[in-house]
């Protein structure tokens, strides 16, 4: 079929075509809408609303050239001669078939390889901001696949290196859950989110979170919380292999469930996995040391020398229950500390505010009423001191309550919270170790408010609050 040449066409703001390797251009010519079929490997899956275009295009008629290739994929997927594969226009040629237009001018490529079809449709589309963070992944997954390394990804695209790298990690991710969530409004997926989940080495545990998280401010507390879980495990690890090099046996299932009450034990060294602690020491000791596994760290045992006193059942049993209440004294100490930097940044800005404040004054407020809180400036200063009331100078205490007369009213109900569940008011558990529902409940309820914020549970601080700690006796009668 004989078609209409045309040589004075002017091409604006096209890519410039002529530096890809190994293909021959033609002229500009006009070829009709039913021999032009769209590429079915464009990274650019959804054209978005062509309504707008299509209306320009009625009026002022096809005003840059369309970019195609010789030959076409029929509807199995098998390569045919005649036609035309559309490489750059997808979306002209989409509104421009909504407006009736029956031929469109197009720029001829041949001999173009799979590989740089993909890099032109990439290359175009990246130029104008196009595509979705989902299709990004892909279409970047898709050339590294074709043989490009990441510094020809980088220089093709103009993405940095880095960023390449970010992308090609979420391409990692479950792609049918990530375009689901990036897809759903109420779900606002935001590369903020897909970087902490990035964070951690897992890529199983990347997909579960991201499937499990309701939006993007609950997948960075997700994420957040599962890689201090993973550095956690990690120190672990670390220790345990130091002390398994040295000799120490893991405590068998049948004594570690009577460690507390059997009276043969003595514990002579504990290791916390909240920080890397570098070079291990392990104790030194004639006898033959154990190691059992708990939710804070590492903790290690030798068997106790037969004593001719013996510890009656309830000297022992008290005995535990206050290492028990002290566990969980200290748990609740660190959930202090955690919280009250947590806030100070809610103030200080670094953690964007809630979009409903009235709504979030009133779930304050339910929680200090709850409490039976009074309210006072100087409980308000806590959060922004360095050190107690109490041992602060006159001077200290001055600016501290003029910073509280200047916070907005959300920032002091939330001080005033803060102070209103601290571990030494209301204390979640009773003399016998038994967990107080009621208080451990308000609690809940406050964090769930500073969830909204991004607030994340480390392991086993949740668990006391809600009482399903393995520390409590039983629940107290209230």
């Amino acid at each position: 079929m004989s078609l209409e040449v045309f040589d004075n066409y002017e091409c604006d703001g096209q890519i410039e075509i002529s530096d890809l390797k190994g293909e021959e251009m033609e002229k500009l010519i006009y070829i009709p809408a039913e021999q032009i079929h769209e590429h079915p490997d464009n990274p650019r899956k959804n054209l978005g609303d062509l309504e707008e275009l299509s209306e320009s295009i009625k009026k002022k008629g096809i005003m840059q050239n369309l970019t195609v290739m010789i030959g076409h994929w029929d509807e199995k997927g098998k390569w045919q001669q005649d036609g035309y594969t559309l490489l750059i226009g997808h979306r002209r040629f989409a509104a421009g078939k909504m407006a009736a237009v029956s031929e469109f001018p197009c720029r001829v490529i041949e001999k173009i390889d799979y590989k740089d079809q993909i890099g032109i449709m990439m290359e175009e589309n990246m130029q104008r901001n196009d595509l979705t963070i989902w299709e990004e992944a892909n279409g970047f997954q898709m050339m590294l696949d074709l043989g490009d390394t990441e510094e020809q990804i980088a220089e093709k695209t103009g993405f940095s290196k880095s960023t390449i790298k970010h992308r090609l990690n979420i391409a990692k991710l479950d792609q049918d859950v990530l375009k689901e969530k990036e897809q759903n409004d109420g779900y606002q997926l935001t590369l903020k989110g897909l970087y902490e989940l990035e964070k951690i080495t897992d890529i199983d545990k990347r997909n579960e979170i991201l499937r499990q998280s309701g939006s993007s401010v609950d997948l960075v507390a997700r994420a957040r919380s599962a890689v201090v879980s993973e550095r956690r495990e990690k120190v672990k690890q670390k220790i345990i292999s130091a002390l398994e090099v040295s000799g120490a046996k893991k405590m068998s299932d049948k004594d570690e469930m009577s460690v507390w009450d059997s009276g043969k034990w003595k514990k002579i060294q504990e290791y916390k996995t909240d920080n890397d602690p570098g070079e291990i020491d392990v104790p030194e000791s004639d006898e033959q040391l154990y190691w059992r596994s708990i939710w804070s760290g590492i903790e290690v045992y030798k068997k106790k020398k037969p004593v001719k006193k013996k510890e009656t059942k309830a000297e022992r049993l008290e005995k535990e229950r206050k290492a028990k209440q002290k566990q969980i004294k200290e748990v609740m100490k660190k959930m202090d500390a955690r919280r009250k930097e947590f806030i100070r940044d809610i103030i200080s800005g670094k953690i964007d505010p809630v979009k409903n404040e009235r709504r979030l004054k009133d779930s304050i407020w339910m929680i200090l009423v709850a409490v039976g809180c009074s309210v006072y400036r100087y409980r308000m200063s806590e959060v922004l001191l360095e050190k107690d009331w109490y041992e602060c100078s006159a001077e200290e205490r001055g600016e501290a309550l003029k910073k509280v007369d200047e916070l907005s009213i959300i920032h002091q109900m939330l001080t005033t919270m803060h102070y209103a569940i601290k571990a030494d008011c209301n204390e979640v558990c009773d003399y016998m170790c038994r967990y107080k529902k009621g208080n451990g409940q308000i609690r809940l309820e406050a964090y769930r408010i500073l969830e909204l914020y991004g607030w994340y549970f480390e392991p086993g601080e949740k668990e006391i609050l809600d009482g399903t700690s393995e520390l409590y006796e039983g629940e107290a009668d209230e």
